[in-house]
């Protein structure tokens, strides 16, 4: 009983919580619509329903009872202190309440993974089942109803009209604002951006795509026409290739919006027969517009996150995530040579290899052999840096670089890795379990003079053959440190 209580008590606060939220974010929207609404038209630019529609699929703990309910009462308030009557306001809040409602069931009908929105076809699906769902049924259901009202602003005789103004007219609000709110960057999103802030600065030629974008629409300004719809494309395509899909939805809306906002006033000031001749064009026009960059930025993001992996899997090794033999090498070969033109600093090479790795494979097979690789690169991982570079050489030879440590402290993280491997069981899925154990050589060499690179992994695998030589399980330093360091703890 106490948890049906809880769950109950959980679920009200749930409701509670998206009833105020949504209501708030609505009667913000359908304002915004209304005051900026052509005297005896539909209003131009109303955000209110592709916002809802995209609340509820990026948050969906928003769709719930008070989601809905703070939906309703957001758009007749909205409505209702501009003048409107409670009847027109009530089947106008209901088409615009379809417009989600319709698109969302037929999401479900057809199963569309709207979370995958910015990948394959999915961007394209969730516009279409949108733009021939969710637009067309509020358009219908207006149509159908809100003309047969008394103090109605819509008319029969010009019925067609009407439909096709709000049909084009939801269209272009989806593709300039649902993207908007599917892209919101999530918290840890946010604070990479800024962490990236942080270590690189903005530099100027990353706001020249943008400053791009403004040119082309101050310039639809001075050249007014049909003709000013295309202005922008070259640079919306510059943006689309430079930017993340939330910046770019952004920067599509503004488009969108401001060359949307010129034309309707040109055409107005020509005459209402000129703007509702061409206002249909306009806004199919602008959807095309909007939709090109859209599509060039997922595609153009899913190239490169698809490069990423490749070259991530390219460099790694598939079993333990560490660098594979090539890449480590590289990188090593590439950190001492951008090193040597510095001074005071050192590089440390430790070789590591598993004891008796053979009879962990004989005993227990290769599936726990894979395991214990796995377990040990997690320990491993444990000890040093981020930027330290750790490498699966081939088998169950690993390597380490360390950069900028004294040779104390390299020989500190090393004997620390040496114990804690050591130190650390490895569990078995049938309570079974064991220790391993490691053997180590080390070689260092300080800054800017440094030997070749596989000069140094020659002096730590002497290093480490003289520690298996003396019994594994111990760090053994390449024989001149090792003289060296011997005098001096003397």
């Amino acid at each position: 009983m106490p948890r049906a209580i809880l769950y109950l008590s959980q679920q009200l606060k749930d409701n509670i919580s998206a009833f105020f939220l949504i209501a708030v974010i609505m009667f913000a929207c359908a304002l915004a619509g209304i005051i900026g609404r052509p005297l005896t038209f539909l209003a131009i630019f109303w955000p209110a329903n592709a916002v809802l529609l995209g609340l509820f699929l990026r948050f969906p703990t928003l769709k719930n009872i008070g989601g809905w309910l703070g939906a309703f009462i957001g758009f007749m308030i909205a409505d209702l202190i501009t003048g409107n009557t409670f009847l027109v306001t009530l089947f106008l809040t209901l088409a615009n309440l379809s417009h989600a409602l319709v698109t969302l069931l037929l999401i479900h009908f057809f199963k569309l993974d709207y979370k995958q929105y910015n990948k394959g076809l999915t961007f394209l699906y969730l516009f279409g089942i949108s733009a021939f769902g969710g637009c067309l049924a509020a358009a219908s259901f207006a149509c159908l109803t809100v003309p047969h009202l008394p103090n109605t602003f819509m008319s029969m005789d010009r019925i067609w009209i009407d439909f096709g103004m709000w049909w084009t007219g939801e269209i272009l609000n989806v593709i300039a604002f649902l993207p908007i709110v599917l892209a919101i960057p999530n918290q840890n999103t946010i604070q990479n951006y800024f962490q990236e802030y942080k270590q690189q600065p903005l530099q100027t030629e990353i706001l020249l795509p943008f400053l791009g974008v403004v040119l082309s629409v101050i310039l639809t300004h001075f050249f007014i026409g049909p003709g000013a719809i295309m202005f922008p494309i070259a640079a919306l395509i510059w943006a689309a290739l430079s930017y993340n899909l939330f910046f770019v939805s952004i920067i599509n809306c503004g488009v969108c919006m401001l060359l949307y906002n010129a034309l309707t006033s040109y055409y107005i000031t020509q005459s209402p027969d000129a703007y509702l001749e061409t206002t249909l064009s306009v806004r199919i026009g602008l959807f095309m517009l909007a939709l090109g960059p859209l599509t060039l930025t997922i595609i153009s993001r899913n190239r490169q996150k698809l490069y990423h992996q490749i070259l991530y899997l390219a460099n790694h090794d598939g079993l333990t995530t560490t660098l594979n033999r090539r890449y480590f090498y590289e990188e090593s070969e590439r950190t001492i040579a951008k090193n040597t033109e510095k001074t005071a600093h050192s590089v440390t090479i430790l070789l590591i290899d598993l004891d008796h790795f053979k009879k962990i494979n004989d005993q227990y097979g290769h599936v726990i052999g894979d395991y214990v690789l796995q377990e040990f690169s997690r320990q491993v991982k444990a000890q040093i840096r981020s930027h330290d570079l750790f490498g699966r050489l081939g088998g169950e030879e690993f390597a380490i670089l360390l950069k900028d440590l004294t040779l104390e402290q390299s020989i500190a993280i090393a004997q620390r890795i040496c114990n804690t491997v050591f130190n650390t069981p490895i569990h078995l899925d049938d309570q079974r379990s064991f220790n391993i154990s490691v053997s180590i050589g080390l070689s260092y060499q300080t800054l800017p003079y440094c030997v070749p690179f596989q000069q140094l992994i020659k002096r730590a695998d002497d290093a480490l053959y003289l520690a298996k030589e003396k019994g594994r399980n111990q760090l053994c330093l390449e024989s001149e440190i090792q003289q060296n360091y011997n005098l001096f703890a003397q």
